[in-house]
């Protein structure tokens, strides 16, 4: 037997934040270059079960024997090599489902569309496509609305363009975090959510197309974090109901509030936290601020650059 592997890397998705409470959503994110998703599909005699994400990566077996109308599990091994800790408002549970489902979508060579791996393999984008279509394009993406049936499709791109390569946003946690939202709990949620009003679907959108990807086509850096921090506040809203306010729980507002307090600018919580992020011109800058302001025995904090490209698949035969 030839041995052959595919390896998918991709990078995470920085949520800033839905455009309503209510299908079908639409919203505003970014691909970011850390923390890094990598796994390898390797073709064996018959499917070995993984040691990780073994529930998750099981089921995408199953869902891509079906796709490819076969009687077996696909007879390959997954390697998962890097991935982000779950629930941190990364979005790494969607980044590994694709790169799992478009690796054995590879190694078989099952040509499916973008949309196809996405909703019958993968079997994400019930809520937020930005991951979506950060995995297959990069990019700051704004994520339109569409009257879907029965998650038949996924919303479309209304708008794309690049974040300059030398801006850096600092991802930061506290090490103690408060439980994540996820599952279950996030369902029961989203159910309470009334759907957000005209005027605020109105003004996101203006926030998004008048001055966030304006800025960022024109490399103003003070604009654009001031747009970001506006149109994620304005997002975080919406949820107030369940959150408490525009953040997710007293000791994230606290975060978001302390940074903003020293100094920082495009500040906001991304998806339902505990990340919280904070922009700034250089890499140089970004760690000048947290060594002089932030306890990093109590606050985990990570640098990334936004991710321009699609994610890297590489093919050995």
């Amino acid at each position: 037997m030839t041995s052959i592997q595919v390896r998918v890397t991709t990078g995470s998705r920085l949520h800033l934040g839905l455009l309503d409470t209510v299908e079908p959503f639409g919203g505003v994110g970014l691909m970011i270059d850390q923390p890094v998703t990598e796994v390898t599909a390797v073709r064996t005699s018959q499917y070995q079960r993984p040691n990780v994400a073994s529930h998750r990566i099981n089921a995408i077996a199953e869902n891509f024997r079906t796709v490819a109308g076969q009687t077996e599990l696909p007879p390959c091994q997954i390697h998962v090599h890097h991935q982000p800790k779950p629930h941190c408002g990364l979005g790494s549970g969607t980044q590994l489902s694709l790169a799992v489902a478009e690796a054995m979508c590879r190694l078989f060579d099952v040509d499916l569309s973008a949309e196809q791996i996405a909703l019958t393999v993968a079997r994400r984008g019930k809520r937020s496509a930005v991951g979506i279509h950060g995995y297959f394009n990069g990019g700051l993406v704004l994520e339109g609305t569409s009257n879907r049936v029965n998650n038949a499709s996924i919303n479309p791109i209304i708008d794309r363009t690049a974040i300059p390569a030398s801006w850096c946003v600092g991802l930061f946690q506290e090490s103690s975090s408060p439980c994540f939202v996820s599952g279950q709990l996030e369902q029961t949620h989203f159910d309470k959510l009334k759907p957000a009003s005209k005027a605020s679907q109105a003004k996101l959108r203006e926030t998004a197309t008048k001055q966030l990807f304006p800025a960022a086509r024109a490399s103003d850096f003070g604009r654009f974090a001031e747009a970001v921090e506006a149109y994620n506040h304005a997002s975080g809203m919406l949820f107030s109901s369940v959150q408490g306010g525009a953040y997710n729980g007293p000791s994230i507002t606290r975060l978001v509030d302390k940074l903003k307090q020293n100094g920082a600018t495009g500040v906001g919580q991304s998806s339902w936290g505990p990340t919280v992020f904070a922009w700034f011109p250089s890499r140089q800058e970004a760690t000048r601020f947290v060594d002089q302001t932030v306890d990093q025995t109590k606050i985990e904090v990570r640098y990334a650059a936004a991710k321009i490209e699609p994610r890297q698949i590489q093919v050995d035969r």
